[in-house]
């Protein structure tokens, strides 16, 4: 048994580059084998392009690198995959969409075994066109080419979008074909994790969270201090992107993953600076702004600890959607 690492980059606009997000600090904290001397296996995707280049490609060409990017994925898993392998998954913004689309590739196509490789593009059209999981044409296709598989970690920093894309974003996107399935999270999963950002206030970057409960799935979705970029590393100031790095880096290891816990720590003692940034440029106004709700779905939501003590630690930290959020269900006494 060893486990396979999928970490996945890349953010749909804006950000000083993903080579300090959390993404890429988690995939650096991965030790090679754990204290039991399980192998661990680690592949960091940045996917194609970050933040204003994609804007610069048509809706054709964004869409074929969505194509690309969740075959490659997927591809790796057939190529390395062995019976009784753990998998985890992680992923930052368009990082989160593709990796929750895998999953959702994995549910309704299966793996492929190894030597069906060469129909990773038809696998890719059993998850694409939307067929239920159970229907006679996926049913047959698994069932001649494939392996159910599961899911040990899905952790996912800030998934944005209607269903996953900021679709305003890139006029004459086809949204139908590249939306997710559902948020529902898929029982294929054991344990799944988002991170949050409280402070987010962009209309196009509404979050995507996951609204139904599972009883096969453990799922955590907590709320942090901080815009969109602020919780997943994508500033030179990136204090507050510790703490979320830190609670995913806590999840996975309960549910198995070997993480170096030292090298996480000594990140969080070079990000001293905390400052929520505005992502709100003349711009983006253009696409209107926001409050994003916490806690009125059906979903289970909590108020990160950190986020929870720098309201009670800075008077003037006030965002709306928090102050509504705790008086309306009196999580905490509000100071004066």
């Amino acid at each position: 048994m060893k486990r396979l690492v999928l970490l996945c980059d890349g953010t749909w606009l804006g950000g000083d580059g993903a080579r300090s997000g959390n993404v890429v600090q988690l995939a650096r904290a991965i030790l090679a084998r754990s204290a039991e001397g399980i192998e661990q296996i680690t592949f960091y995707h940045e996917g194609q392009g970050n933040g204003a280049a994609l804007q610069g490609l048509g809706a054709g060409a964004l869409g074929d690198g969505i194509n690309r990017d969740i075959q490659c994925l997927y591809r790796f898993l057939v190529h390395n995959y062995s019976k009784g392998d753990e998998l985890f998954l992680f992923g930052f913004s368009r990082g989160a969409y593709l990796v929750r689309s895998l999953v959702g590739m994995l549910r309704n196509a299966w793996l492929l075994r190894k030597e069906h490789e060469a129909l990773v593009p038809r696998a890719y059209h059993v998850y694409r066109t939307k067929w239920h999981a159970d229907a006679d044409n996926a049913l047959r296709f698994r069932e001649a080419h494939s392996r159910a598989v599961r899911v040990r970690f899905l952790g996912v920093w800030d998934t944005v979008g209607a269903l996953g894309i900021p679709l305003d974003l890139f006029a004459g996107f086809d949204a139908d074909r590249y939306n997710f399935h559902d948020t529902t999270i898929s029982r294929i999963v054991e344990h799944a994790c988002h991170a949050l950002a409280i402070d987010e206030r962009r209309k196009p970057f509404a979050p995507t969270l996951w609204n139904t409960r599972s009883d096969r799935t453990r799922t955590e979705q907590a709320w942090f201090s901080g815009s969109h970029l602020d919780i997943g590393g994508g500033h030179h100031e990136a204090g507050l992107s510790h703490p979320s790095l830190r609670w995913m880096a806590e999840q996975a290891r309960q549910s198995g993953l070997a993480v170096d816990h030292e090298l996480i720590e000594r990140i969080s003692a070079q990000r001293r600076e905390a400052v929520v940034h505005s992502a709100i440029s003349p711009a983006m106004r253009l696409f209107g702004t926001a409050d994003r709700p916490i806690g009125t779905g059906n979903a289970d939501e909590t108020l990160h600890s950190s986020a929870e003590q720098r309201y009670l630690r800075d008077k003037r930290y006030r965002p709306r959607n928090l102050v509504q959020y705790l008086e309306r269900d009196e999580q905490i006494r509000l100071p004066l």
